[in-house]
């Protein structure tokens, strides 16, 4: 399954596009893409996940892997999201990051596959989500 607002460069680590490219799209969750674009489609605005393929400086705000720098730096296990394709951490343009988060939070039943979102105190600029296989009716807050 392909998003119908971001390109795979979004969504995964420079590492990751320059040696699968297109192919990456099967390691992102089917569950993440419908939900990173139904939140696209909620607030109507531009969201920024990676941004390295147009001269930005954020590349690990996705898909991870284990030659990517925040994994590689990691003592213990490490057991992410993000490195299961279920993950993305995400600002939406002109909104704070306080603001989006109480936003998703109020309109959850619009996220039928948003599983956990970090709190906001942990990620005050900017906000995580995931697709977690988790027992949950309701968006964990972690």
């Amino acid at each position: 399954m392909k998003s119908k607002y971001f390109t795979i460069g979004e969504l995964v680590s420079k590492n990751v596009y320059k040696k699968y490219g297109e192919r990456a799209w099967s390691f992102i969750s089917d569950d993440l893409i419908k939900t990173i674009d139904s939140i696209r489609e909620h607030f109507n605005r531009p969201i920024i996940v990676n941004n390295w393929l147009y001269g930005g400086t954020l590349e690990q705000r996705g898909l991870r892997a284990n030659k990517d720098q925040i994994v590689k730096e990691k003592k213990d296990y490490y057991l992410s999201q993000h490195c299961l394709g279920n993950a993305v951490d995400f600002n939406v343009k002109g909104m704070s990051a306080k603001d989006v988060y109480d936003d998703i939070l109020k309109n959850k039943h619009k996220f039928p596959y948003l599983k956990r979102i970090e709190h906001i105190e942990k990620t005050p600029t900017w906000i995580h989500i995931d697709c977690a296989n988790v027992e949950s009716n309701e968006i964990i807050i972690f």
